[in-house]
């Protein structure tokens, strides 16, 4: 089974014009790379999934599919901590035709097989918290980390409620997101555009809907 470990930073911002500003800012332009194809945007939408009693969410796992264009892929992601919007946990993906009720119904990879291993095939799953996002991104250079930057603008709902989201998201994918130029950089953009370290994910946030 191959398990990659997500890390990224995560900022919230008041609303989606400052999502704007922070992408043709300067200090974001001058670590961009490939200017003319970043930033383009998309709308995904996302559906999370958890047993009727709430199992996964118990294990701290969520369960996840995400359409983008003709683009379908599940995640499946474990023990997520947020400490000053520094995110980090275990994430399966893998692409998928076709929605799921139960745990026997998921199609055979790696996600498959890390739940039947906690729960029986006959278990029921139901989707419970949806988001819609009009999403940006970019590769940034900074020094020696190299980082996915997204916008994201949307809401999440779920049991009758809803709730906007502006946030930037920062994955890292090589270096280290601790390196000190990183840091200055997440600093700047913070005091620049008044920006919060997040507490909680989007799966999180639609948890709270439940309670």
């Amino acid at each position: 089974m191959t398990i990659h470990i997500e890390q990224e930073i995560k900022l919230t911002a008041a609303n989606e014009p400052i999502l704007e500003k922070i992408r043709l800012s300067k200090c974001v332009q001058d670590v961009l790379l490939d200017k003319k194809d970043a930033f383009e945007p998309k709308t995904f939408a996302a559906i999370y999934y958890d047993t009727p009693n709430w199992t996964l969410r118990d294990l701290r796992w969520s369960l996840r599919t995400r359409t983008e264009g003709t683009r379908h892929m599940a995640a499946l992601k474990r023990g997520n901590d947020i400490i000053n919007g520094l995110s980090s946990c275990e994430e399966i993906e893998q692409a998928i035709t076709e929605s799921f009720t139960s745990v026997g119904a998921l199609p055979q990879g790696d996600i498959a097989q890390a739940l039947q291993a906690e729960l029986p095939k006959s278990t029921p799953l139901l989707s419970n918290i949806r988001t819609t996002m009009q999403r940006c991104k970019g590769i940034l250079q900074i020094s020696d980390t190299r980082i996915e930057m997204v916008t994201d603008a949307g809401h999440i709902e779920g049991n009758g409620q809803q709730q906007s989201l502006f946030e930037v998201e920062l994955e890292l994918l090589q270096g280290d997101l601790q390196a000190k130029p990183v840091q200055l950089f997440v600093a700047n953009l913070i005091q620049q555009f008044s920006l919060t370290p997040s507490k909680v994910s989007k799966h999180q946030i639609g948890l709270a809907f439940f309670t």
